[in-house]
């Protein structure tokens, strides 16, 4: 178990941090993704790490996948990489939704506690971007639309993003929102009628960031091992506010690699193994 600590990856750092963040008897939503990097961020390690609560302090948490599976069996899910994949129709689990507004109703009556997105684009006070970058209507580049993202962060209970640590991904304003963060700072939400919810966490390869709940600014609450606090403002667009000194996250232990590595991704289907 010593040697498992020792080769914990990155992605086990992330979601080892994140399930302690998860509460028993909570319902965490997570969607499906395409495309390696993007699925590994938005699915493969929020199911880690919705996994690893549940086989550890939070047994009652249920896991809501792609807005249809309840507690499907992480072990043997055929793929991340793409939404499309028939494969994902047998995927194994508790129970099945199959009417889309049933979802609708359960976000609104704030069933769902705890959601996992991510962006192209996100700013100092957590509003993401996953429309367009540039000007909306002459883009330089036009991304794949708000799908859920707008539901995540107005009317799910808290949200977690999920997004790699880069200057063009930390902007000091997005250029679209696609997903309200707190606006442009205290009682931005409530002035819009959001009265609930918003961005918690913004989990990253780099360090774990929450908001200041004051000033409602980004800040660094601790910095992943590997990485220093230059390593992450570097690779930000806007100031972070930080603490000094700056924490470093807390790896996960030899059992947490453990669990994730036999029971929870035995065949490192969700996240990256280690070597």
């Amino acid at each position: 178990m010593v040697e498992y600590a020792r080769r914990c990856t990155t992605e086990e750092v992330m979601a080892a941090a994140i399930s302690k963040e998860l509460k028993d008897g909570e319902v965490g939503f997570t969607g499906l993704a395409t495309g390696t990097r993007t699925a590994t961020l938005i699915v493969g390690i929020p199911l880690v790490a919705m996994g690893l609560a549940q086989q550890t302090h939070a047994p009652n948490f249920m896991i809501m996948c792609a807005g249809w599976l309840l507690n499907p069996k992480l072990d043997e899910i055929p793929t991340i990489e793409s939404e499309f994949d028939c494969r994902l129709l047998s995927w194994t689990c508790e129970a099945r939704i199959c009417d889309d507004e049933n979802i609708v109703y359960m976000a609104r009556r704030g069933d769902i506690d705890v959601g996992f997105c991510s962006a192209a684009q996100i700013d100092k006070y957590g509003n993401t971007n996953s429309v367009s970058i540039g000007e909306y209507r002459k883009p330089k580049v036009r991304l794949v639309g708000a799908i859920f993202q707008t539901e995540h962060m107005s009317i799910f209970n808290r949200e977690i993003v999920m997004i790699d640590q880069e200057r063009r991904n930390f902007v000091e304003r997005v250029d679209f929102i696609s997903g309200v963060g707190y606006l442009d700072g205290p009682g931005a939400r409530e002035r819009v009628g959001l009265k609930r919810g918003g961005p918690c966490k913004v989990v990253t390869n780099m360090a774990i960031l929450g908001f200041d709940p004051i000033t409602k600014r980004m800040r660094v609450e601790s910095v992943h091992p590997g990485f220093t606090i230059e390593d992450v403002r570097k690779n930000t667009g806007f100031e972070l506010l930080a603490p000094d000194p700056v924490p470093q996250t807390s790896p996960p232990t030899a059992e947490e690699v453990r669990l994730i590595r036999e029971k929870i991704d035995p065949r490192g289907v969700l996240i990256p193994r280690g070597d």
